[in-house]
């Protein structure tokens, strides 16, 4: 029996208290146990802004960013449905591997090289020599433990159960053992996980901020904030941010701060470069902004084994039938529209994967049903109630409104948020509300957990065997281009087989200060150093 993880259903409400508005700002103990053992290093006297050029080159700068509130936990624990803990979080740790923070490839982080074995099943990491920021050596072990940690998670770790290829990982994830088999410390320097079954994009996992490395006795030791980063070594911690330095990146940035500012006035009075997250209505006037997607998108699951979604033509009729850019104008005025499972910027994602599929046309739509007599078919719309307001409700109504009109037999139902993870596991709801999200920026992740026929989070009952063949085909794929290349073909076919009808993916708002030209982030909410640009001087 297929286990489903409940924790995807409730996507838009956790994704909406995340970003809601103001808040106090807190910092917690990486531990969430204990205060920090050792002293913090005082507040700065001020913010001061560090001159871009001198003698006509441009100096190290230090990128000063503000956030809605501070939180730092240990990345097992990381809330991947909230940016914000994400992007704090992924300055803090590191894992095995990294991705470059100029050129978004992955390469060293902790381990400072690594192999395959020939039958690729074992991978072997050698660690370079790295402390944590409180000056102890970071060793094989802590890897070990880290990696157990967020096993331990099971389906409560929406980038973790990607950790199923791994030996052992199983036991773990159903509380039968702390520790998996598939991971040991052969000596303090090298850390060998050995695979299920081949899976080529292990090293672009393991760059995931929920892969970062804590100690071992994560509980009793550790300044606050505790680092394992190779890229960013903290310097200084006070109760509304902290500041990294930067160590040897090849690019502009020197350090960074980041600042809790609650209502923006930081970015307001000129004393941030950047703010993210700030709502719409909170940016200062004479601000630019510019909006960053994030990985989390928002759409209705069709059940494949249930009438009258067990025939793929009513399915494409959906696609036919649902004005997107509608939809996302009254329920969702701030997300982009949802052009595929992938985020642009991952390996493996279609530029514009639902396209033509996408297209509106209600003649065809009103044709296909016809045609299926899948008009005699009634079936249920199904949504969440929140506490929020009525948005959810009005939504199924509008697509209950939509199916109507082209021939189809829908009626709306609520239900409790406490009830609806159960529904989904019932497996019985024939449409119903539905989203995903995820800091595994790797196509199989957002390809395979929920539409492979085994995938642990498949609620839609997809079995495609075209798509399953080339998941599996560029699992075992080495060249990274050719992977991609079909991770892309299979994302198209969900899309040719019309397994969900799309609505939007969530983005995030960037406040630009007066020295910035441009910035962005990560899909999964981290910052993209590489595309802050700073004003040259002024003429």
């Amino acid at each position: 029996m297929r286990t489903f993880r409940f924790l995807l259903s409730l996507l838009l409400v956790a994704f909406l208290a995340a970003c809601s508005g103001p808040e106090e700002p807190s910092l917690t103990a990486p531990s969430q146990t204990l205060p920090p053992t050792v002293p913090l290093p005082e507040e700065p006297d001020a913010l001061a802004f560090s001159d871009p050029v001198a003698s006509g080159d441009v100096e190290p700068l230090t990128l000063r960013v503000s956030v809605p509130r501070m939180t730092f936990v240990a990345p097992h624990v990381v809330d991947e449905t909230d940016p914000i803990e994400v992007l704090v979080t992924d300055l803090l740790t590191d894992g095995l591997t990294e991705r470059d923070p100029y050129t978004g490839e992955v390469g060293p982080g902790l381990a400072q090289l690594w192999s395959v074995s020939e039958d690729r099943l074992t991978w072997t990491f050698l660690l370079g020599a790295r402390d944590f920021s409180n000056g102890s050596p970071i060793t094989a072990d802590d890897v070990v433990a880290s990696l157990n940690r967020v096993a331990a998670q099971g389906v409560q770790s929406l980038s973790g159960v990607n950790l199923a290829v791994v030996d052992g990982y199983a036991a773990v994830a159903a509380g039968e053992t702390p520790v998996m088999t598939g991971v040991v410390a052969p000596d303090d320097a090298t850390v060998v996980i050995t695979l299920t079954e081949p899976y080529e994009p292990l090293a672009e996992l393991l760059a995931g901020v929920t892969f970062g490395v804590f100690p071992v006795d994560i509980d009793t030791t550790g300044a606050l904030p505790l680092s394992s980063s190779r890229s960013f070594v903290p310097t200084a911690m006070w109760d509304e941010g902290f500041r990294v330095k930067a160590d040897g990146l090849d690019g502009t940035i020197s350090a960074i701060e980041v600042w809790a500012d609650p209502d923006a006035s930081l970015i307001a009075d000129g004393e941030v470069d950047l703010a993210i997250g700030v709502p719409t209505d909170d940016v200062p006037d004479g601000f630019n902004s510019s909006w960053a997607q994030r990985s989390a998108d928002a759409f209705f699951a069709l059940n494949h084994d249930v009438a009258p979604f067990d025939d793929p033509v009513v399915r494409r009729a959906l696609l036919r039938a649902i004005d997107q850019t509608e939809l996302r104008d009254e329920f969702f005025p701030e997300a982009g529209i949802m052009q595929g499972f992938v985020p642009q910027d991952v390996p493996g994602g279609s530029p514009d994967a639902c396209g033509e599929y996408c297209e509106t046309i209600l003649r065809r739509a009103r044709g296909a049903v016809r045609d299926t007599g899948a008009g005699d078919v009634p079936f249920t719309v199904d949504f969440f109630v929140d506490d929020i307001d009525d948005s959810e409700q009005r939504l199924a109504e509008a697509i209950v409104a939509t199916l109507r009109n082209v021939g189809l037999n829908a009626t709306a139902r609520a239900h409790s948020i406490d009830d609806y993870g159960a529904r989904i596991a019932a497996g019985d709801m024939a449409m119903f509300r539905f989203g995903s999200v995820s800091t595994a920026l790797i196509a199989d992740a957002d390809l395979a957990d929920m539409f492979h026929t085994n995938g642990p989070d498949n609620v839609t009952n997809t079995s495609i065997p075209e798509f399953d063949a080339l998941v599996e085909e560029a699992r075992v794929t080495i060249d990274a281009d050719e992977r991609a290349a079909l991770y892309a073909e299979a994302e198209n076919l969900l899309f040719k087989e019309a397994v969900v009808v799309p609505l939007v993916e969530f983005r995030q708002r960037i406040v630009l200060g007066e020295r910035i030209e441009s910035a962005g982030l990560e899909p999964d909410g981290s910052l993209d150093l590489g595309s802050v640009v700073f004003l040259g001087p002024e003429e």
